[in-house]
């Protein structure tokens, strides 16, 4: 091919026929441009087809892991539905004598959230370097916020959350000098007599600054509740784009 067009120029240089060759020319450049253009969109569209796979694939594994996350949000949210209706009926229980002392050991205890991710998935994908999504745009989107803004803003409450919990079972073992909390199995404290024990506990239990640690981890647990809900309906609401997605 490359013979044949310098063949016709040294034909029409040889024949004196300069305006002819300076239009071949122009044609023949034309010819290249449109050959490099034509062979940059081929490229592109492989490159297309290509990240689309591999946005694929991707989608399938944050699948699996929306999955996972989702199931372990709602089992921190059922621990954190038992804990706020204890918080709450024992705040409001006006006869306190009438419930065990184990019971109310385990009321009075204020528990860590914890929530375990780590982002792996997420900075692979951010590694490809992928910024057009295709037809997954509106669920690399969302996964990006969810990942990306959601998840380390959740992660800072959850910490605010459990250094609360840390200073308040600082009061619980160091501070307060009326109660000697049961560790074990065994029921090895120094007052053996549980109804002593039981005593001094309720009165801890009816003072300004057990109630307070109360009613302040009580509000903690509504928050947290209400917010773990959100992550679940957002999680779900990914979850079911990419299901539609998977079906095409």
């Amino acid at each position: 091919m490359i013979k044949f067009f310098r063949k016709i120029r040294q034909n029409l240089l040889m024949e004196n026929k300069t305006s002819k060759y300076f239009k071949y020319a122009i044609g023949e450049i034309i010819l290249v441009v449109i050959g490099i253009l034509i062979a940059l969109q081929i490229n592109t569209w492989n490159q297309q087809k290509n990240n689309q796979e591999i946005l694929k694939q991707f989608t399938v594994e944050f699948k699996e892991e929306l999955r996972l996350n989702i199931r372990d949000f709602k089992f921190d949210l059922e621990l954190i539905k038992n804990q706020k209706k204890l918080k709450n009926n024992l705040l409001k229980n006006k006869r306190l004598d009438t419930i065990p002392l184990d019971s109310l050991e385990k009321y009075v205890e204020t528990f860590y959230i914890n929530v375990a991710y780590s982002p792996v998935l997420l900075n692979r994908f951010e590694n490809t370097q992928i910024s057009n999504y295709g037809k997954y745009d509106s669920i690399f989107l969302d996964l990006q916020e969810f990942y990306g803004y959601h998840w380390p803003q959740f992660r800072k409450e959850l910490n605010e959350h459990n250094k609360a919990v840390d200073k308040e079972d600082q009061f619980w073992r160091y501070q307060q000098n009326k109660y000697e909390l049961n560790f074990s199995s065994d029921n090895d404290t120094f007052i053996k007599d549980s109804i002593q024990r039981k005593k001094e506990l309720i009165k801890l239990i009816k003072s300004p600054i057990v109630r307070n640690i109360l009613k302040t981890d009580l509000r903690r647990k509504k928050l947290f509740k209400i917010r773990i809900e959100r992550k679940i309906l957002l999680g779900e609401k990914i979850q079911k784009q990419i299901d539609e997605a998977l079906k095409d």
